[in-house]
């Protein structure tokens, strides 16, 4: 792909450098910013050199839903490019295969050199994650994702053919990562190929989405004291008008998601259902880390509410990456009613 620059009235012209150094310095920059890899979801934490029994896979991502992702980094220049990419990809996915999640921590703890599980930072308190991430396991689901300098038509070719023939757990994108510098700004232009491929093989391979009607079933069988409260919070947030959508959980789960201007649809709370707590309402603080603004306003408006059920000072104190559940029978009959309001404040206002 061509780019052009140019100051003012001047005329346009090439810019000054093109592309990257090295293969290592692509992966530096989506280890960094995993949310720049195509399906990969505000609160995912990344790994570098994640070193299985067939070598260093260049990033492995791993999010709050289980979900995984591989990122192999190869530069045109690379003239194994469109083969050997493709192997070392399958390679190390065939490795993550039937492999336990306690295997995959220590791996993934081994390669960022730290004693913190994965899972930890992900805040995993109740093992949700946990029993995704191992489900996910068994079954071989992962994103592949080609990074790469220069997209061709054999690169695509390759894409297409890959999401052709493989299963439904598996898909295979590619993202040309193009990247220039001009006057000492840096640039990058990232540009996909294959998501909307993968995403019509994942919609056909999903759990049917629970109804909100499922969810307050459940409740009224396996958690009546908590019901009432449930009740109070899902009207709450339809009234203030967020949107509140049936999850994909192994049991009944509901997302709740608001549109916010000049940053798009979130989800900032999500519901679940565990047999031993009944009802669980988890707000997403993670989701809100590349917009840090949000994320304090959120953080302080919860704390400020009345009758606040969350740990704020111990959510701060870990930099907001802790997300925990919290049942809906802790809720006083004034906090549950007054969430929806005071979240939607704090992101977009009155």
């Amino acid at each position: 792909m061509a780019i052009l620059v140019r100051d003012g009235s001047a005329g346009w012209r090439e810019p000054e450098s093109v592309g990257y150094p090295s293969e290592a310095a692509l992966q530096e920059i989506l280890y960094a910013y995993p949310t720049l890899i195509p399906g990969v979801s505000d609160d995912a934490i990344a790994c570098r050199e994640f070193n299985s029994s067939v070598g260093p896979a260049d990033i492995v991502v791993l999010d709050a839903e289980g979900n995984l992702t591989i990122v192999e980094c190869k530069l045109a220049s690379n003239p194994q490019v469109r083969r050997e990419i493709i192997g070392q990809l399958l390679d190390y996915a065939s490795r993550l295969w039937k492999m336990n999640t306690e295997e995959f921590e220590t791996l993934w703890m081994k390669a960022e050199k730290t004693t913190q599980s994965p899972l930890a930072l992900l805040d995993d308190s109740e093992g949700r994650i946990r029993s995704a991430l191992q489900e996910n396991l068994n079954a071989g689901k992962v994103n592949l994702v080609l990074a790469v300098d220069h997209l061709n038509d054999s690169l695509k070719r390759i894409v297409e053919y890959l999401n052709e023939i493989s299963t439904d757990s598996t898909g295979v994108i590619v993202v040309e990562f193009a990247r220039v510098v001009e006057s000492g700004v840096e640039i990058l232009i990232p540009t996909s190929y294959g998501a909307e491929l993968v995403e019509a093989k994942t919609n056909r391979n999903e759990r049917q989405s629970w109804t909100v009607d499922q969810f307050v079933s459940w409740c009224e069988e396996h958690d009546p004291d908590g019901l009432p409260r449930v009740r109070t919070l899902i009207q709450g947030f339809e009234s203030a008008g967020f949107l509140v959508y049936g999850g994909r959980a192994k049991t009944p789960s509901l997302n709740i998601g608001l549109d916010i201007p000049g940053v798009g649809r979130k989800y900032p709370v999500a519901m679940y259902t565990d047999d031993s707590r009944g009802a669980l309402v988890e707000v997403r603080f993670p989701d809100f880390r590349t917009h840090v603004h949000l994320r304090t306003k959120l953080g302080e408006a919860i704390g400020a509410m009345a009758d606040n059920p969350y740990p704020i000072e111990f959510i701060k104190e870990n930099d907001y990456r802790k997300r925990p559940n919290i049942s809906a029978r802790d809720f006083t009959s004034r906090a549950a009613s007054s969430l929806a309001k005071v979240i939607h404040q704090s992101l977009i206002g009155d």
